[in-house]
């Protein structure tokens, strides 16, 4: 779609351009230097750590795995959304000689009452509390596994359900993520500052094997969110603790402690991929943060579609950057502004502006459909049950390097299902598997390491 501005026309994109950036897709959109595994295999999969799922999405409703999913929004121990009331708890292969938890003490207790929660014959509803999943909380985290792992899929379409008698028509949303292939686990969480919703979710991870654990936001520890804080004291004590409005016990810093050193430990057996942040973060946000050359966890920032930093991404400190969508700059360091935004006024705007590295490109992926989500749909009633009202709703732009840290969990997950990297092969040799898939590509005197399947980097807008 084209938008018209006072000044000239946006072009149009095409909405997968960044699997074709990333040499995932050919030009026609078919698989470039790869095929589909064979059905019967073992399909590679993917934990999320996010917000709630909408699972019924067409695109989606294939690579959830909703036996597994599981929400720590509701319940610390977590309750099985997709399963009845009445269902008990049945898991195969619960990886339970895990060593992760090893000089770890007030995890391990964790670990033990969480064994016993998963133990089979075990509700499904932990002591019978609801799940929040709603469609309503759901938004983030369904743009992040579509562009993970949707598969294109076909759907009856219903010009006007308020008609009886209306033909249904089959309408193709041909939309893919980076492995159509994998399954997805959402172990979906809220916002709070809590050491042991995280610690829950990551040993859920890693009890049932994942092959990629993806966290695209970050963690709110008061130590390591903002560590430049703790820099510097005031009357002795470090100022991120002295302007802290929470207080934190002494069991809460502990466990903080140790759920650092469970991811660093996790990401030895399996990679950890993490969104860096969108404030041009100086060292990412926590927990990408923690990623070194000594374990796997991968740190992902964000370029545009002209192939230059995104706006709001950093890249220092960074393992890859992938594609994300961007945002305009105005500060001592860069002017760059979109000169076809309605807004735009060239008062007060330095003679040097570099437009020219600024993009309207976006990432686009699947959302929660009908009233929620980001794309809203023109009806207040919920979707129906066979078939689509409209799909406007369905899909969304997207972006930030919760989108670029996705698509490089997805092509990960496309490794594995390939068979170009040993499903459990560890955190870091699939890191440095990753790394010999990358270009080195020059953003002014900053260089950076950028995915590509096959071929070689071609960016749309440039």
């Amino acid at each position: 779609m084209s938008t018209t501005t006072g000044k000239q026309i946006y072009a149009n994109y095409n909405a997968l351009w960044h699997l074709q950036t990333m040499g995932v897709l050919d030009s026609d959109q078919s698989p470039k230097g790869w095929t589909l595994p064979d059905p019967k295999q073992k399909k590679t999969r993917v934990a999320v750590i996010d917000t709630s799922v909408a699972v019924d999405h067409p695109c989606l409703k294939d690579a959830i795995n909703r036996d597994l999913a599981i929400d720590l929004f509701s319940s610390p121990l977590g309750t099985f959304p997709y399963q009845g009331e009445d269902a008990t708890i049945q898991i195969p292969d619960l990886n339970l000689l895990t060593d992760v938890t090893q000089a770890l003490p007030e995890i391990q207790n964790i670990f033990v009452q969480l064994q016993d929660r998963l133990s089979d014959g075990s509700s499904a509803r932990y002591k019978g509390i609801e799940p929040m999943t709603s469609a309503a909380f759901s938004n983030h985290a369904t743009a992040i596994v579509g562009l993970v792992g949707a598969r294109p899929v076909i759907e009856k379409v219903s010009p006007d359900y308020s008609q009886s008698g209306t033909d249904e028509v089959e309408f193709p949303l041909p939309y893919m993520g980076a492995d159509p292939t994998c399954e997805i686990v959402p172990i979906s969480t809220n916002f709070d500052d809590d050491p042991e919703m995280m610690i829950v979710a990551f040993l859920y991870a890693e009890l049932i094997n994942a092959d990629v654990i993806l966290l695209p936001r970050d963690i709110p520890d008061p130590q390591r969110t903002e560590p430049e804080l703790n820099q510097e004291t005031v009357d002795g004590i470090p100022l991120g603790d002295a302007v802290t409005q929470v207080y934190v016990t002494e069991r809460q810093k502990l466990l903080w402690e140790e759920l650092a050193q469970l991811i660093v430990n996790i990401s030895q057996k399996r990679p950890i991929v993490c969104a860096a942040g969108n404030s041009q973060e100086e060292a990412a946000i926590y927990p990408a943060n923690l990623a070194s050359d000594h374990n796997g966890i991968i740190s992902v920032g964000a370029v545009n579609a002209k192939g230059h930093r995104s706006g709001f991404s950093g890249l220092k400190n960074l393992t890859v950057m992938a594609p994300g969508n961007d945002s305009e700059l105005f500060d001592r360091h860069e002017v760059r502004l979109d000169e076809q935004d309605f807004e735009y006024t060239e008062t007060g705007v330095p003679p040097v502006n570099e437009n020219e590295k600024y993009s309207h490109f976006d990432i686009i992926s699947t959302d929660v459909p009908g009233k929620f989500g980001y794309s809203f749909s023109p009806f207040d009633a919920d979707e129906p049950e066979d078939g689509l009202r409209e799909f406007g709703s369905y899909f969304c732009r997207f972006g930030g390097t919760s989108a670029a840290s996705a698509l490089v969990a997805g092509f990960i997950s496309l490794g594995v299902s390939t068979g170009a990297v040993a499903s459990q092969a560890g955190g870091v040799m699939t890191k440095s598997w990753l790394l010999s898939k990358c270009e080195q590509l020059s953003d002014g005197d900053q260089t950076f390491a950028f995915p590509v399947w096959s071929g070689s980097a071609s960016f749309p807008d440039s």
